[in-house]
């Protein structure tokens, strides 16, 4: 077998390609599923851009709504226009701040008169050595990241039994709580803590029907990248991943919206890598 470039090919494959091979092919570069959310609510934080902006825009092209929350509010009209005002609502939300959740939360209902998914995606990073490291720096990864995930789950899982709603909840980690990388100490530890959240809440809201589960990107060409880290990537972190490029966003979002639609329906408490094959070999 060989590695070609948008699956693995046997030596018979390439020899004698299936019929329409290249439009295959084509296929296979969108794969979105056009009615996979018909009906259906998402809340995604850190939607303004990047993954949980790719977020938003493939939950409306497969047929649901969504209520973007985020501190960077410029790109909204320009969002808005994209996705269509009937389809998108978009609103500042501090995930540090429990009341600024429960209101997105809130906008849901009040914009599309439900709400069955939440993808907690806002988070932050300090790119700075260890020993420079103030306990402010480490509480503002933390408030963000990890007590952003503990605010929308538990807004989250509370609307979902309120309103009788067998719910998904989807939390970004990161492959840094695997493979940890230079200056990104507090970081890591945050985007591990999230992954074991994740498995905890799935065990207490099964009984309620609600699944909860985690991805884990590697590294995703998005603003989140630091300079520093976009100079090491071509000499140490691409020599780590047998697919030696950055992630593209949308890349990263085919796997959130997996784990939120039906075809995940058999999974909870997991958190799924998507980096590259990064961490092993």
């Amino acid at each position: 077998y060989v590695y070609c470039k948008y699956r693995a090919c046997s030596m018979y494959d390439l020899k004698y390609p299936p019929k329409n091979y290249e439009t295959n092919i084509q296929r296979r570069k969108v794969m979105n599923y056009p009615n996979r959310f018909t009906g259906k609510v998402a809340v995604v934080t850190g939607g303004a851009k990047g993954i949980g902006l790719a977020i938003a825009q493939r939950f409306v092209a497969e047929g649901g709504k969504i209520v973007i929350g985020d501190v960077c509010t410029d790109p909204y009209p320009a969002i808005t226009e994209e996705l269509g005002a009937d389809n998108v609502v978009c609103q500042y939300c501090d995930v540090s701040v429990k009341e600024d959740v429960d209101a997105l939360v809130a906008k849901a209902y009040e914009a599309f008169g439900g709400f069955d998914v939440m993808f907690n995606n806002a988070g932050i990073n300090i790119f700075k050595d260890f020993l420079d490291f103030t306990i402010e720096d480490s509480d503002k990864i933390f408030n963000t990241n990890f007590h952003g995930v503990f605010f929308g789950s538990q807004a989250a899982a509370k609307a979902f039994i309120a309103h009788d709603t067998k719910g998904v909840i989807v939390n970004t980690s990161s492959i840094n709580f695997r493979c940890v990388t230079p200056n990104t100490t507090c970081y890591a530890a945050s985007k591990g803590a999230i992954s074991m959240f994740t498995r905890g809440i799935a065990v207490e809201l099964s009984k309620y029907g609600i699944r909860a589960n985690c991805f884990a990107p590697g590294t995703t060409n998005t603003d989140m990248v630091g300079e520093s880290a976009r100079e090491r990537f071509p000499h140490y972190t691409a020599k780590r991943l047998v697919i030696p490029r950055m992630a593209k966003p949308e890349e990263q979002a085919a796997v959130a919206c997996f784990l939120a639609s039906d075809d995940a329906s058999y999974m909870s408490g997991e958190t799924i890598f998507n980096v590259g094959v990064w961490g092993i070999f």
